[in-house]
Parts: structure tokens; C-alpha cells; sequence
């Protein structure tokens, strides 16, 4: 046993002595011009070795060099392309005989890297790209012809071969970077990058084996400047194909004149392809004029090709405000599913929920990028979407913001004029879209008019918008619509079908419009085209029919009854009763309007009723939203049931009615001198013609005693001349 022992015992003896005669007879300077001519050599560089290298002994074998610079040839703006304070490197040397490295700390102080790039395109690096491409195309040549004068069979050893064909073993004690720093210069791009205070540290590092690294840097990219610092423990396959991370932590700041983000955060509590992995993120500062508080998470997949990344369960909450938003603050709330495949540009979204404040979605979409026009594809719905509400959520917004212009926008807007200039939108960016929707909403109120099981779906196609369908429950009844814009002009034209039956009409004026002078139920059918987005010209340019049919109504503000009274109690010089309803029913209420140039026109409106015909024509401006019509109303029943007397009183008594005035508050009353021109007439023509009979029967007695007899047949033909004579007296 002791043999064995000090046999064992004298390799290890001779192996310290030759290391200690290293170290103390041999001068590691004098290695100073090999190192330099093979940096020139290998890189093209110039090596200045300004400090002493010096041996270490202990716990390792290593060395030290000084001060160290690589120099920049001539034309660069900085003399050095690095310039290190200090290197150190340590070796362990009795495991290299078991084919193991065992590197001990590698330390590297105050490095300083400039690369610069000229105007002309040239950089500092290419001289060194050059001479690596160079050693490498001579030693592949080199090899070549060294391979082709070996005999196979004299030199090939299955042991020897064996051997070489092991792998290393591999392990680092760790590494430390302290005080770098980075100049990137690019004159031909106008740039500069700058990296200060760049520090980092490795641990214990061994393959397969978890190790731990952290990191700080400071920066600046022209007019930004950054921050990073951060930390991970990663484990690297000795065939390096496989890695993982796990307690990931990064933490950074950032700024430029538009942007300050205060804190951006991520923390990956592991990685590892094809796994799924818990991922957080948090951003916090400001960006073109918004404050940003957001939060997000979820479960990050990433297949080992890097061709397919998916998030499940991703929650993104927070909050957004500032003025550059027209409503402020935006809380927001999404829960969803996202993957992407990188193979077939292929984006797929599911939304499980996104709130922003109080409006709620949920839906999905599909994005595939791979066609020259991204083709996007969407189906969304809502609960409940109030518009109205977040109109005045963003108003209170902008008073909130700019207590000015809010009080200026209270003011009565001043009348337009035609110096104010007006464009059309720039729906040029439909030009370059291929977007298919579907948006169903189960309650919307919009213009204070509420509706149910709005379904919209539409398609955007390179300039031109087709809305599909757009269907709705309102007020009883439901509408139907399609449309179609083409943007493919800088002036865009439309046509619009729309389709409204069985309406409750007074309820939704009175929402949308606060008026309620018609009652009913309202059927509506409309065709109508025109250009332009600008307002005033939308309703200058707008053409086309309305068709109205509305059924079992009353008219408020008139009780035409009432009315027909009165007029009769003023020829009979009577004093009409007080009118206690105003208000006059229908069976029908049709009408066919015309529209062109900024005016609505109608010459068949009728009404019908058990008591009245009502016949009207008229226009209204759509321009101006003034009305001016004029309807007769003739009774064709009885007044009875309504107050009134029998009919036969007042037959054939026609009143005409005049509605003028604005659409808001239009002024409904009775033609009086119409109506008396009427009557006037009427009565007139009944006295000419008992005068007329009268007359007549004077001259036919006149005629029989002057021509003695009444059978004559001259008798007769005397009076058919006299009687055309009186007739064209009373003309």
C-alpha cells in the first residue's frame, strides 16, 4: 500500500515542482511580443501591452495583465478600439489531465470598447473580419492538404480516436466585469450609442448545472437614455442545444424627450421550450403625454424552433390618462388567449374580456401577415355599450383638463361661416386593409335611442367599407340597413338601404329628438346616395327616397276637430269651446319624399281617419332643418264621439293647415283666410245660381206672351239662346 502511494504520490510531486519552476524561473513579459504579433496576426489589430503580466499561484494557477490597449489604425476619432485596466484568469491545472477545464475566476476591470463607423461606411471592425475570414479560408486549406498526405490506416487508432471524440468537462468559478464601457459612433446614420457603468458577475458555471448571473448598465442613444439592471439562473446542455432560465428578474428605466418610463419590470419564474412558463410584466411612466400604470401576466409557451409563441390566461390591468386621450382615465381590464405563428404569419386572439371602464367585450380575432395587405378577421360583442355615456365621461374629461376650453365650448357656438375650413376624413389607411367584422351588442344607446341585439357585420377591402348588416330591436319594431362607402377617392361617395317596420315613432322622437307631435307606428324604407364627409356638404350632395307608411297615429299639438268647429261657429257667428285635447288620430300616414341638394320634397302626403282626409305637400330644408307645408283637411264621417256635432252640419267644409317653421319647434295652425276664401266662394256660387234660375224663369215667360204660345217650337229655340246668354253673364 505504501508503494502504491508514493507511486501515485510522485506524478502529482513532479507536476507541483514544474509549476513552481514555472512560476519562479520563468518571466510571463517576455510572452509580450508572441501575444502581440499573434493579435496581429489573428485580428489585425495592434496590441500595447502597457502593464506587467504577472503569474498567480494561488488557489490557482493563473495570470495578471495590466494595462492593455488594442489600437484603432488611422482616421478613427479614437486612438484605442479597447482599453483594459486589468485582466485576470486562473486555471486549475491537475483536472486537465482527466480532459476537465476548470477556469477560475475570470475578472476584467475597467474595459473600454469603441467602434466606430465613418461616413463612408467603413468600421474599425471590418479590419478584424477581414483577417478572421483570412486565417480561416488558410487553415481550412491547411487542413484539406494535411488530410489528403496522411495514410488512413497508419494513422488511424480507435483508442486514440476514442479519446479525442470525448467530450470536456467544463467549469467556470465565475466572472466579473466591472466599470465597462461601450462607444458605438455611426457617421454614416448619424448615430451614437454609449454604454457606462457596465457591470457584471457570473457564478460557479458548470454544464447542466444551474448557475447565477447579474447585471447593471447605464446608457445613451442620441437623445435617450436608459437603465438596466437585472439577475437569472440558467442552465446550459453540454451540447449547448438545451437552456433553461428560472428566477428571472429585470428591472429598467428609460427616457427621451416624448417618453419617461420610471419602471419597467419582468419577472419569468422559468423558461423552458415547449413548457409553459409564468410570466409577469409592469410598465409605469409617461408616454406622449399619457401617464401609464399597466400590470400583465400570463403563461408563455415557446416551441424550441422559436417558430410558435403562445399566451394563455393573459390578464393586462391598469390604467391610462392624459390629455391626449379623449376620454381619461381609461381603466382597463382584458383577460385572453394569443398565439402566433411565426411559419405562417399567423396572429390568433382570443378575447375573453376587455373592459375599459365601464363598456365590456368579449370575442376573438385572426390576423394572417403573410399576404402583401394583412388580412384581419374579428367577431366582438358587448353586453351593453352606452354612447351617450362615454361622450360625457370624455367631455367631463376635457372640462377636467382645460377648465378653458370647456368653458368656451359652454358658450353658444357662433354661427359658421364660409372662412371656416372644412376637409374630408383621411380614410386613406383603408386603402391598405382587408378586414372582415362582426360587432353584436345587446343593448346600445346611442343619441339617447336605445335599441336591443344590434348586429353589425361589415368588410374593409382595400378602400372600400360594405357594410353588410346592420340589424336592430327599437322601440317595438326593427330596422334593417346596408351600406357601402368607397374610399378609393379623396372624395368618398356612399348609398345607404335602410329598412324600418313596425316603430313606435313617438317614443323614439321624443329619445332622440324631444319631440312628440307624432304618434304611431312607423314603417320606413330608404334608398339614398351621396359624397363627402363634410357636413355641410353630406347634406347638400344627399339624393334619394324615404318612403313613409305609418299606421294607428294621432298628430299632438292640433285637434283638427277642434278646429273645423271653430271655423264653423265663425260663420254662424258663434263662439267655438275651449279645445281641452290637442290632438287629432289617424288610421294611415303616408308620404314619398324626394331629396336633393339640401331640400326634402313631398306632393302626396296623405292622412286618413274615420273623421278627416288629410291631403298635404310642402318641403322641408335639411340645411337650415326648416319645414314648410301646407295640408288640407276635409270630413268625410262624423264629429260625434269627439265632442262634436253631426256631420251633416259640416260637410264639405275643407280647412287648410300650415306647419312652418324649425324642426325643433314647428308652429302647427289653421289657415283662417283660406279657409273664409273658401266658403266665400262656395256661397257666392250658390246665390248666382238661384239667381240664374230666376232669371230664367222670367225670360221664358216673357218669351211665351211675346210670341203667344208655349208649345212653339221657335218658343223654344228663343229661350236655349236666351238661356246661354244668361249663362255667360254669370260666369
Amino acid at each position: 500500500m505504501k508503494k502504491i502511494l508514493i507511486f501515485i504520490s510522485i506524478p502529482i510531486v513532479a507536476i507541483l515542482i514544474a509549476i513552481l519552476a514555472l512560476v519562479v524561473f520563468v518571466n510571463p513579459n517576455q510572452f509580450k511580443p508572441l501575444i502581440v504579433e499573434q493579435t496581429k496576426e489573428q485580428t489585425g489589430f495592434d496590441l500595447v501591452i502597457d502593464g506587467d503580466i504577472s503569474w498567480s499561484f494561488f488557489p490557482h494557477i493563473g495570470f495578471n495583465i495590466g494595462k492593455t490597449q488594442v489600437l484603432n489604425p488611422n482616421g478613427f476619432k479614437q486612438a484605442q478600439v479597447v482599453k483594459i485596466d486589468e485582466v485576470a484568469l486562473d486555471i486549475s491545472v491537475l483536472p486537465l489531465l482527466e480532459k476537465k477545464l476548470d477556469i477560475g475566476n475570470v475578472t476584467l476591470n475597467g474595459a473600454d470598447i469603441f467602434i466606430h463607423t465613418l461616413k463612408d461606411g467603413r468600421s474599425n471592425l471590418d479590419i478584424m473580419k477581414q483577417s478572421v475570414e483570412g486565417n480561416a479560408d488558410d487553415s481550412g486549406n491547411k487542413e484539406a492538404e494535411t488530410v489528403a498526405q496522411k495514410d488512413p490506416e497508419s494513422t488511424t487508432v480507435s483508442g486514440a480516436t476514442d479519446e479525442l471524440a470525448a467530450p470536456w468537462q467544463v467549469s467556470l468559478a465565475g466572472i466579473a466585469v466591472n466599470n465597462a464601457k461601450l462607444e458605438m459612433i455611426d457617421d454614416k446614420n448619424g448615430s451614437q450609442l454609449s454604454l457606462s457603468d457596465v457591470n457584471f458577475a457570473l457564478s460557479q458555471f458548470q454544464f447542466d448545472q444551474w448557475s447565477k448571473a447579474e447585471f447593471n448598465i447605464k446608457g445613451k442613444n442620441n437623445q435617450q437614455t436608459f437603465s438596466a439592471a437585472g439577475e437569472t439562473e440558467f442552465k446550459v446542455s453540454q451540447d449547448l442545444k438545451d437552456y433553461e432560465l428560472r428566477s428571472t428578474q429585470l428591472e429598467a428605466k428609460f427616457k427621451d424627450p416624448s417618453t419617461d418610463i420610471e419602471k419597467l419590470t419582468v419577472n419569468l419564474d422559468s423558461f423552458k421550450f415547449d413548457n409553459a412558463n409564468s410570466m409577469k410584466v409592469g410598465v409605469k411612466g409617461k408616454a406622449a403625454d399619457m401617464n401609464i400604470d399597466i400590470n400583465q401576466a400570463a403563461s408563455l409557451t415557446v416551441n424550441k424552433a422559436m417558430t410558435f409563441v403562445r399566451l394563455d390566461d393573459m390578464t393586462v390591468k391598469g390604467k391610462v390618462d392624459g390629455k391626449a386621450l379623449p376620454l381619461s382615465p381609461v381603466n382597463i381590464d382584458m383577460a385572453s388567449n394569443v398565439s402566433f405563428d411565426l411559419t405562417k404569419q399567423y396572429l390568433d386572439v382570443t378575447l375573453k374580456k376587455l373592459g375599459i371602464n365601464d363598456l365590456l367585450i368579449d370575442g376573438n380575432a385572426q390576423v394572417s401577415l403573410a399576404p402583401s395587405i394583412p388580412k384581419i378577421v374579428f367577431d366582438l360583442h358587448s353586453p351593453e355599450i352606452n354612447v351617450d355615456a362615454l361622450l360625457k365621461q370624455m367631455n367631463k374629461g376635457q372640462t377636467a383638463a382645460d377648465p378653458k376650453t370647456a368653458s368656451t365650448a359652454n358658450k353658444a357656438p357662433a354661427k359658421s361661416t364660409s372662412n371656416v375650413s372644412q376637409s374630408e376624413p383621411d380614410l386613406s389607411a383603408t386603402r391598405t386593409l382587408d378586414v372582415t367584422g362582426k360587432v353584436a351588442i345587446d343593448k346600445l344607446t346611442a343619441n339617447n335611442a336605445k335599441m336591443q341585439n344590434v348586429v353589425t357585420q361589415f368588410k374593409v377591402n382595400r378602400g372600400v367599407i360594405d357594410l353588410q348588416r346592420l340589424a336592430a330591436n327599437l322601440y317595438g319594431g326593427s330596422v334593417n340597413a346596408n351600406a357601402r362607402i368607397d374610399a378609393r377617392k379623396n372624395t368618398p361617395t356612399y348609398s345607404i338601404h335602410k329598412e324600418v317596420k313596425g316603430v313606435q315613432v313617438q317614443p323614439l322622437l321624443k329619445d332622440v329628438a324631444n319631440m312628440d307631435f307624432v304618434s304611431g307606428t312607423g314603417n320606413i324604407t330608404a334608398d339614398l346616395t351621396g359624397q363627402s364627409f363634410i357636413t355641410d356638404k353630406v347634406k347638400q350632395n344627399l339624393a334619394g327616397v324615404i318612403k313613409l307608411n305609418f299606421a294607428d297615429g294621432s298628430f299632438y299639438g292640433v285637434n283638427v276637430a277642434h278646429e273645423i268647429r271653430t271655423v264653423q261657429a265663425l260663420f254662424n257667428g258663434k263662439k267655438a269651446e275651449a279645445d281641452t285635447v290637442k290632438k287629432t288620430d289617424f288610421s294611415a300616414l303616408t308620404s314619398t319624399m324626394n331629396l336633393s341638394k339640401g331640400v326634402m320634397k313631398t306632393d302626396n302626403l296623405a292622412m286618413q281617419s274615420p273623421l278627416l282626409r288629410i291631403l298635404g305637400k310642402g318641403q322641408a330644408n335639411y340645411v337650415n332643418e326648416t319645414v314648410d307645408f301646407l295640408v288640407t283637411t276635409s270630413i268625410v264621417g262624423t264629429l260625434k264621439g269627439q265632442g262634436g256635432k253631426d256631420t251633416n252640419e259640416l260637410k264639405d267644409i275643407t280647412l287648410p293647415i300650415s306647419i312652418k317653421g324649425t324642426w325643433a319647434e314647428p308652429k302647427i295652425r289653421p289657415d283662417l283666410n283660406a279657409a273664409l276664401d273658401d266658403q266665400t266662394k262656395q256661397k257666392a256660387k250658390e246665390k248666382i245660381d238661384e239667381a240664374k234660375v230666376k232669371a230664367q224663369k222670367e225670360v221664358d215667360r216673357g218669351i211665351d206672351k211675346l210670341l203667344g204660345g208655349k208649345d212653339s217650337d221657335k218658343n223654344d229655340d228663343v229661350k236655349k239662346a236666351a238661356g246661354d246668354l244668361l249663362n255667360n253673364l254669370f260666369k
